[in-house]
């Protein structure tokens, strides 16, 4: 099996872009888009804030593998068909409410042979690879073993050994690693589906590699009885009708009710019950991204009141929070480097509460479940700040 994605264009997989490609992808469901290039064209550049470029090629010539591999459209006779995936994405009640609640809902659907790649035969061996590279995440873990991979160890221990993510946790644990010839091109298009699926809260990348962040046992054991499980739809020899199939919802999505490490009754009235609010909580509480922030900023200084806590308390270590300034549903941002710090602050204990209580009376004062957007969700925190006696 050849890993393949689309490479070049990992920046359109970011969540909240995926979220804003659905809207307007819906506007154009069964239109024939060669009548109307620079409309659709324009209406993707100016709801999504992406470019869209080159203009000399067509929207579908260059993005119809993002939309398909995001499961959100395909393409017939040149006519654009939405998925239920997509339709789900762009309701204002859905149920896709965050990145978890989307990606658990895909990594045990995505599948290779995949439809939007050249030499898809639906006679191929079906292979789950986000699902494999999860379970041997865990199963590290359960060998209380760093729970990180790098490309090479993807290459050599699950494709080397054709896992195909219908195994079990023992499986993996054995796993030793094969001889794999790896190229250049199936190296640069792993590492942007990496990047891709490193969106869920429980994974981070970060200095090659990916990294299992997760604390509770019980997670762990809901991603695999759950969400880890490949979802067995048989496959079609038409292209379209097996894009269509995979991405069909039927029923009610299973949302994960993943445990949320809350520190004191502040933090739980700033949740509320809110899943929104449950993400942003997920990415203030990540062990790594606290070690990263750490690595990346040595001086324990808070960003709110610009105290050096080092020095107020001479026998702390590095007593800094971390905390996510973009709205309360957005992922963390991904780079082609990885995981990015450039929406995280460093707080004091006593800060980071505080601006979870601001963030609890200014939305309830506006009437909001979540912030409209990243300007938005920045400015009332720097009111905050600017409040602070």
């Amino acid at each position: 099996m050849m890993l393949r994605w689309d490479q070049g264009r990992l920046l359109y997989f970011q969540f909240d872009v995926l979220k804003s490609i659905a809207s307007v992808l819906i506007k154009f469901d069964d239109v024939n888009i060669a009548d109307c290039e620079d409309i659709f064209r324009k209406t993707l550049t100016n709801e999504t804030g992406m470019p869209f470029a080159p203009k000399h090629y067509t929207i579908l010539r260059n993005y119809k593998r993002v939309f398909e591999c995001a499961f959100l459209s395909t393409v017939s006779d040149n006519r654009l068909l939405v998925s239920d995936f997509c339709r789900e994405f762009a309701k204002n009640d859905s149920e896709f409410n965050n990145v978890d609640d989307f990606l658990l809902s895909y990594i045990n659907r995505f599948r290779f042979p995949f439809p939007a790649f050249d030499g898809y035969n639906s006679t191929d061996k079906r292979i789950y690879p986000f699902c494999a590279i999860i379970k041997y995440l865990i199963a590290l873990k359960q060998k209380n073993m760093p729970p990180s991979v790098s490309l090479d160890d993807i290459f050599n221990l699950i494709l080397a050994n054709n896992c195909t993510g219908y195994e079990d946790l023992a499986f993996y644990k054995q796993l030793i690693p094969q001889t794999y010839s790896i190229n250049d091109t199936e190296k640069r298009q792993l590492r942007e589906m990496v990047i891709f699926v490193s969106q869920l809260s429980i994974l981070k990348v970060y200095n090659g590699r990916l990294w299992l962040d997760v604390i509770n046992q019980n997670v762990l054991e809901e991603l695999v009885n759950k969400f880890l499980v490949p979802i067995e739809i048989f496959p079609k020899e038409n292209r379209i009708e097996e894009f269509m199939s995979l991405t069909k919802l039927s029923g009610s999505i299973i949302l994960p009710a993943i445990e949320i490490f809350a520190s004191d009754i502040t933090d739980m009235e700033f949740i509320e019950g809110k899943r929104k609010r449950v993400e942003h909580f997920r990415v203030d509480r990540s062990p790594l991204l606290r070690k990263y922030y750490r690595d990346m900023n040595c001086q324990p200084i808070c960003h709110m009141c610009q105290t050096d806590i080092s020095a107020k308390y001479p026998w702390t270590d590095y007593m800094l929070e971390i905390h996510h300034l973009l709205p309360l549903s957005s992922s963390l941002v991904i780079t082609t480097k990885g995981t990015s710090l450039q929406d995280i602050v460093g707080l004091c204990p006593s800060c980071h509460r505080s601006i979870h209580i601001y963030y609890t009376k200014w939305l309830k004062k506006s009437g909001q479940d979540d912030f409209n957007s990243r300007a938005e969700a920045m400015d009332v925190y720097l009111s905050a700040i600017k409040e602070i006696a």
